[in-house]
């Protein structure tokens, strides 16, 4: 079954990387535009005005981490963009720690607050408008920038729609936005890959059974569930909601990421971890695997699922082994320069993959 969180829309590639859109940012300018057309507080065609400055934005988002990526000389395998930037699951966070990780992740939200102050800077010197610097919007819930009334001691109030100030006024704030969401130290944001990245480094090469990680997860999500009720007490339902579902998620992957600790496997394509309460002893090849004689229905269909885990598991790194034997032989016979933009990647990746793999110890052994 395909893991929810990992559903999304290839696109194309972005300077040879597969984009994909992510699920929850169609399902979002899905509810948007909807919402406009039945509300009537603002057009659907400003709705979708500002759905595109918000892909302008994350357009910079990527940049930024793409610019990293290019001077470190790291790669992603793919770029799953969702409304707050590159979807990050423990699959790719974990897997992928780099000496440079959290240099990488931090690039993107840095260049967002760069744009964004900087045309908070230009509007208030040469247009005299107001940047939306709070989060939750204007008095109207929304971000555009506040301009001065043509009334003499008149109030201030939105800027025309579609005018210059009203364009750079909304891709700014979508820059802000993306800047502080990305600060919370969870996934699938990029503070929680640079929170790995840097657990890792304290732990000789791995962030696993640090209890840091999850402690700080979690406390973010139970902030954002407290200002969300406070939202909703306060009338701003719609806001409450939000805030709720990035709490929700950023527990769903907690838990997710203790499965896969306790299961001490490969967290792979989906999120969800599988249950191994029979022991580990299940992966061994040949090993005898006892059973209980009442097994109930439950703990049957867990039993499956972890045997057909294991089963991928062990498909995949078949595959990998045999595309990695074909790149080197094919490098041995014909020279580094024969190799297509697509195996450099994949023999990047998988050597960056068993370079940071955790270094067993004497101990260990």
């Amino acid at each position: 079954m395909t893991d929810p969180l990992n559903s999304s829309v290839a696109v194309g590639r972005w300077f040879g990387i597969p984009l994909r859109l992510h699920a929850t940012l169609l399902i979002y300018a899905c509810y948007q535009l909807l919402n406009s057309a039945l509300e009537k507080e603002q057009s659907v065609l400003q709705t979708a005005g500002w759905l595109l400055l918000l892909l302008l934005a994350l357009f910079v988002h990527e940049l930024g981490h793409a610019l990293a990526r290019s001077w470190y000389g790291e790669e992603p395998d793919v770029i799953r963009l969702w409304p707050l930037g590159d979807f990050q699951l423990p699959s790719r966070s974990l897997a992928n720690l780099g000496e440079n990780a959290w240099r990488v992740a931090l690039a993107g939200p840095l260049l967002n607050v760069a744009v964004a102050l900087a045309i908070a800077v230009g509007l208030y010197a040469f247009a005299d408008a107001t940047f939306i610097f709070n989060i939750f919007g204007n008095a109207q819930g929304t971000g555009a920038p506040l301009v001065a009334s043509k009334v003499a001691g008149g109030a201030r109030s939105i800027a025309q729609a579609f005018s210059v100030v009203w364009v750079l006024g909304w891709f700014g704030y979508w820059n802000w936005i993306l800047f502080i969401a990305n600060l919370i130290p969870a996934l699938p944001f990029d503070a929680g890959v640079v929170l790995r990245s840097l657990t890792s480094r304290a732990n000789y090469g791995s962030s696993r059974n640090s209890i840091f990680i999850p402690m700080a997860a979690r406390t973010a999500g139970v902030l954002l569930v407290v200002v969300g009720l406070l939202k909703m007490l306060y009338g701003h339902f719609d806001v409450g909601v939000r805030l709720w579902v990035l709490a929700f998620l950023i527990e769903w992957i907690i838990r997710a990421e203790s499965r896969q600790d306790e299961e001490a496997g490969f967290f792979d394509d989906t999120v969800f971890g599988y249950d191994f309460s029979e022991g580990y002893t299940s992966l061994e090849a040949g090993a005898a695997t006892v059973r209980p004689i009442q097994e109930s229905a439950i703990k049957r269909w867990r039993r499956r699922r972890s045997d057909d885990r294991r089963l991928r598991r062990q498909a995949r790194e078949s595959a990998q082994d045999r595309r990695m034997d074909e790149i080197l032989d094919k490098l041995h016979r014909e020279g580094k320069a024969s190799l297509t933009d697509e195996e450099t990647r994949f023999l990047n990746r998988v050597s960056r993959l068993i370079r940071d793999r955790p270094k067993s110890t004497p101990k260990d052994r």
